[in-house]
C-alpha cells in the first residue's frame, strides 16, 4: 500500500506542532491524493479535474462555463503550472473579488477505490449571500461544466456549501438524488473532513487547529485572540462536540437510498455507521484519526486513504462480533466497488495484495473478475447477499435507536422521501416483481428459455417454472437457473422486467393448457405495451400516491372456457358474461400487470367465474379519486373463440371504471346479469360493488354505516395504500384538526388539537415503531414509516405539501411578514 511519509517535528520549546508546520502536512496530503488521482487516469480525466478551477475562477467568453454575469473568483487562486499551460491564447484579467471561498474535491477521488466509474464530487464553498438572479447564474453555469464534463465522459457533481449555514443546520436542498437535505449533517462532515482536496481558496480550519487539550470552540477564540489565524481567511464548517444520536437513524435512511445506484459504496457506509454506533458515545471517527496523524509530531509512513480505513475499522467490527459471513460480504463490495473500470496498474496489484491477505483462492479472483458476464444465477446470489447485508445494518442502527429513544433529526418531509423509495424497491409484496439491480448485472438476456407448466397432484409444487436453457440440453450447475411463481403473468413479467427474455430469447413451453403460440403473443403484447427499461422516477412523483401509470389486463391466457364451444354461438342470443345457458362464465381467467408512479411491477392473477368482477374491483382500489388516467391501458384477449367481442367488452368496463374513479362519470350506474345461477348487479361509484339482488322469498340484512366524518376531498388525492398517513390542518383558534388514514385508507378524525405538531410527530413515530416492532416480527425490514403532511390555503384553493417542506416553511414565513 502506497504511504505519505510525514518527517519528525522537533517540540522541544511548545507541546503542539506548530500552525505552520501543520499546513506543511496538509498541504502534502492534498500533493499525494492529487497525484494519486491523477496517475494512470486517462486523458480527458486529467483534462476536467485540471481544468474545473479554472472555469470556476474566470468567467470568459472563451471558456466552456461562459454565463454573463455569472459569480466568479476563488478566494487567493493562483494556477499553477500546467493550468497555465491550459490557458494559453486566452487572454485572461486578473480576479479582484473573489465570490468563492474555497474549492474542494471530495469522496474516492486519490484512494483505491477510485475508478474510471468515479463521480467528480466538489464541495464549491462560499459565504456572500447571492441574490436571487446571482444564483440562478451560478446555477446555469455549474450545469454547463457538467455538460461539458460528460461530453469529455466525466460525471461531476457540485454541492454549494455555506460554513455558516451548515454550522447553524440550515439547508437549502431536500432530498435529492444527490443531495441529502437533512437526512446527515455530522456525518457528511467526517466524510469531508476525511477525504477533502483543496484545489484553491481557504483552508479548513478543523484540521489545521489541534483542539486536543480543549474543546474546538474555546482552541478557535484562543487561536484567534493569540493572532494566529483570522477567521476571515479560512473555512469553518464546525466540529463534531454535537454528534447526535438522532442523525444515525436519517444517515441509515440515505444509505439505503444511495444503494439503490451505488450499492457497493453504500453497503461500506452503512456498515461504518454501524461501527460507529457500536462505540457510542466515545465515537471515535475517522476524520478524527486522520486528523490526529497530521498533529502527531511523530515521524509516520500512513495511508490516509479514507476507504481503506473505512474498511479496516469495519473489518474489526465484524471480527469482533464474530459476523465472518458479513465480513465477506463487505470484502466482496469493497473488491467490485475498487475493481471495476479500474486501469491504474499500481491500485490493482495492491488490492490483489489485500485479498490474497483475506485467503481468496482463485475461484473468488475468477467469479468477481467475470462478474459483467453474469447470469441470472450469479447475480440473484449477489443480490440476496447485498439486501441481507442492508438490511441487516438497518436493523442493528434501529435497534440502537430504540435503545437510546432517539428523536430522529432528520425533517419528517426527508423521511417521507426516503422511506417512498425504499419501499417501492425493497418491500416485498404480493404479486410485486423483484428487479434485480442493474449495478450487479447489466445484461441477463438469455438465448433460450423454457416455461414449464405444472398441474395439480404432481410431486413438484403446482404453478409455473422458468429455466434458463432449452429442454433438454446438456446440464450446467454453474449456471442452471429455476425460477418459480405461481401464475405465469408473474414469471413472464419477472423474465421480460429483468431482462432475461428479449426479442432474441427463443421460447420453450411444457403445457397442457397454455400453446407457444399464445405464450410469445402474451410477450410480444407486454413487450409492446411496456418498455423493459423503467422511466426515470422523479422526486415529485415519490409525494403522490402510487398511481397506476401502466395497466395491462390479458383475458383467458391461462383458463379459456370458449376452447370448449363446438360451435360460434350466436351473438345475439349470448351474455358475454355467460356461456349460453350454462352456469359458468365465457371469462375464464384475468391476468392484470401494471407499474405504478413509484416504479412498482405488480401483477395479480385471478381464475373463476367471477375473475372479471374481481380484477375490476382490484382496479378501482388502485386507481385513486381524482387523480390522472393511467398513460396507457391495453386489454389483450387471448380466447379461441369470441376474441375480438371479449377484447371490446372487458375493454368497455375497465375504461368505465377508470373513469368513474378519475372523476369522467359522478352519477352511479350498473349493470345486471346473471352468474353462476344468481342475479347480481355491478355498481360504478365511488368504488366498484358487486351486489346479489335478493328475491322477495329473501330476507334482506339491515347494515349499519357509523356516521360520515367531513373530510377534505384533497386529502383522498394523496392516499398511498400501505402507509399510515397524518394531515394537519390549522384552525384560526391556534388548534389544529388532524386526519389519519390507515394502511386500507381508512380515514379517522382527530379535531381540535393542542400542542406542538413536532412533537406529535415525535410521539407517533416512537409509538408506532415500539408497537409495529412488539407485534410484527419483520417490521424492522419495512419501509411503511409514517407519512406527514399540512393542508394550506393558498389562492382560495386547499394544497397539501410534505410537513416541514420547503412549501410549507416559506409558507409560515409569509404568514409570520403578513401578521407583523
Amino acid at each position: 500500500m502506497r504511504e505519505l511519509f510525514l518527517e519528525q517535528i522537533d517540540l522541544t520549546n511548545c507541546s503542539l506542532i506548530p500552525l505552520s508546520e501543520t499546513i506543511q502536512r496538509i498541504d502534502q496530503l492534498d500533493q499525494f491524493r492529487i497525484k494519486r488521482a491523477l496517475n494512470n487516469s486517462n486523458d480527458a480525466f486529467q483534462r476536467v479535474f485540471t481544468f474545473v478551477p479554472l472555469l470556476l475562477h474566470y468567467n470568459h467568453p472563451s471558456l466552456a462555463s461562459y454565463t454573463e454575469n455569472a459569480p466568479c473568483g476563488i478566494y487567493q487562486f493562483e494556477p499553477n503550472e500546467t493550468q497555465l499551460a491550459d490557458l494559453a491564447g486566452i487572454q485572461l484579467h486578473s480576479i479582484e473579488y473573489f465570490d468563492f471561498d474555497g474549492l474542494y474535491a471530495m469522496g474516492s477521488l486519490g484512494s483505491i477505490t477510485q475508478t474510471t466509474l468515479s463521480d467528480l464530487d466538489f464541495w464549491l464553498c462560499y459565504s456572500k449571500k447571492f441574490s436571487e438572479d446571482e444564483r440562478y447564474y451560478l446555477e446555469k453555469k455549474l450545469h454547463k461544466i457538467e455538460l461539458w464534463a460528460k461530453e469529455q465522459g466525466v460525471d461531476v457533481n457540485f454541492y454549494l456549501m455555506n460554513p455558516e449555514e451548515f454550522r447553524s443546520h440550515k439547508y437549502d436542498s431536500e432530498v435529492t438524488a444527490e443531495h441529502c437535505g437533512s437526512a446527515q449533517h455530522y456525518f457528511l462532515l467526517d466524510e469531508f473532513y476525511r477525504s477533502a482536496i483543496r484545489l484553491g481558496g481557504k483552508r479548513v480550519l478543523w484540521l489545521h487547529l489541534s483542539d486536543e487539550c480543549e474543546n474546538y470552540q474555546t482552541a478557535v477564540a484562543n487561536a484567534v485572540s493569540n493572532n494566529l489565524i483570522c477567521l476571515d481567511e479560512w473555512l469553518d464548517f464546525g466540529d463534531f462536540s454535537e454528534l447526535p444520536l438522532g442523525e444515525y437513524f436519517g444517515a441509515s435512511l440515505w444509505q439505503l437510498y444511495k444503494g439503490i445506484d451505488y450499492p457497493y459504496k453504500s453497503a461500506i457506509k452503512i456498515l461504518l455507521l454501524e461501527s460507529y454506533s457500536e462505540t457510542y458515545p466515545e465515537t471515535f471517527l475517522i476524520s478524527k484519526k486522520f486528523k490526529a496523524l497530521l498533529h502527531s509530531n511523530k515521524a509516520l509512513n500512513y495511508h490516509f486513504d479514507p476507504y481503506i480505513a473505512m474498511l479496516e475499522q469495519v473489518t474489526d467490527y465484524l471480527t469482533k462480533r464474530q459476523e465472518f459471513t458479513r465480513l465477506e460480504c463487505l470484502r466482496y463490495c469493497f473488491y467490485i466497488k475498487s475493481s471495476e473500470g479500474q486501469l491504474d496498474s499500481w491500485k490493482k496489484q495492491e488490492l490483489n495484495a489485500l485479498a490474497t491477505t483475506w485467503g481468496w483462492s482463485e475461484t473468488e479472483f475468477h467469479l468477481l473478475e467475470m462478474k459483467s458476464h453474469w447470469k441470472v444465477k450469479q447475480a440473484m446470489r449477489h443480490q440476496q447477499m447485498l439486501v441481507e447485508q442492508f438490511l441487516q445494518s438497518y436493523r442493528n442502527l434501529i435497534n440502537f435507536a430504540r435503545k437510546f429513544q432517539i428523536d430522529p433529526s432528520i425533517m419528517p418531509q426527508d423521511t417521507d422521501l426516503l422511506m417512498r423509495k425504499l419501499y417501492s424497491v425493497f418491500e416485498v409484496l404480493p404479486g410485486k416483481i423483484t428487479l434485480i439491480n442493474e449495478k450487479i448485472a447489466s445484461n441477463l438476456s438469455e438465448n433460450e428459455v423454457t416455461f414449464v407448466e405444472v398441474a395439480e397432484h404432481c410431486s413438484a409444487k403446482t404453478g409455473w417454472y422458468m429455466i434458463n436453457h432449452a429442454p433438454l440440453s446438456a446440464y450446467d450447475s454453474t449456471k442452471r437457473y429455476v425460477q418459480y411463481h405461481k401464475s405465469l403473468n408473474k414469471l413472464v413479467a419477472w423474465a421480460y422486467f429483468n431482462g432475461i427474455v428479449t426479442v432474441n430469447t427463443q421460447l420453450h413451453l411444457v403445457s397442457q393448457t397454455v400453446s407457444l403460440a399464445k405464450l410469445r403473443q402474451f410477450i410480444a403484447d407486454l413487450r409492446l405495451s411496456f418498455p423493459a427499461k423503467s422511466p426515470i422516477v422523479k422526486e415529485s412523483d415519490l409525494y403522490h400516491p402510487n398511481e397506476i401509470r401502466n395497466l395491462i389486463v390479458a383475458v383467458n391466457l391461462t383458463k379459456d372456457p370458449t376452447r370448449e364451444m363446438s360451435n360460434r354461438p350466436d351473438l345475439s342470443q349470448l351474455s358475454l358474461f355467460n356461456l349460453g345457458s350454462s352456469e359458468e362464465g365465457i371469462i375464464g381467467s384475468i391476468s392484470i400487470i401494471y407499474r405504478n408512479m413509484w416504479n412498482e411491477i405488480i401483477t395479480q392473477h385471478i381464475e373463476g367465474h367471477d375473475s372479471i368482477l374481481k380484477a375490476l374491483k382490484l382496479i378501482s382500489n388502485k386507481i385513486y379519486r381524482s387523480s390522472a388516467p393511467p398513460q396507457s391501458v391495453n386489454v389483450f384477449c387471448y380466447s379461441a373463440q369470441l376474441r375480438n367481442e371479449l377484447q371490446k367488452f372487458v375493454m368497455g368496463l375497465v375504461n368505465r371504471c377508470i373513469t368513474v374513479q378519475t372523476g369522467g362519470i359522478s352519477s352511479k350506474q350498473a349493470d345486471t346479469f346473471n352468474l353462476a345461477g344468481k342475479k347480481w348487479q355491478l355498481v360504478f361509484g365511488k368504488r366498484i360493488e358487486l351486489k346479489e339482488l335478493i328475491t322477495e322469498t329473501e330476507q334482506p340484512q339491515v347494515a349499519e354505516f357509523p356516521k360520515a366524518f367531513t373530510v377534505p376531498k384533497e386529502i383522498y388525492s394523496f392516499a398511498s395504500e400501505g402507509f399510515l398517513q397524518f394531515f394537519f390542518e390549522d384552525l384560526p383558534t391556534g388548534e389544529f384538526n388532524v386526519y389519519v388514514l390507515d394502511k386500507k385508507n381508512k380515514v379517522e378524525i382527530y379535531p381540535e388539537c393542542v400542542g406542538e405538531k413536532e412533537d406529535k410527530i415525535k410521539q407517533i413515530s416512537r409509538l408506532y415503531a415500539e408497537d409495529e416492532s412488539s407485534q410484527n416480527s419483520h417490521y424492522l425490514e419495512s419501509f411503511n414509516y409514517p407519512q406527514f403532511y399540512q393542508l394550506l390555503e393558498q389562492s382560495g384553493n386547499l394544497i397539501i405539501v410534505p410537513f416541514q417542506s420547503k412549501q410549507h416553511r416559506d409558507y409560515l414565513e409569509k404568514l409570520k411578514f403578513v401578521k407583523n
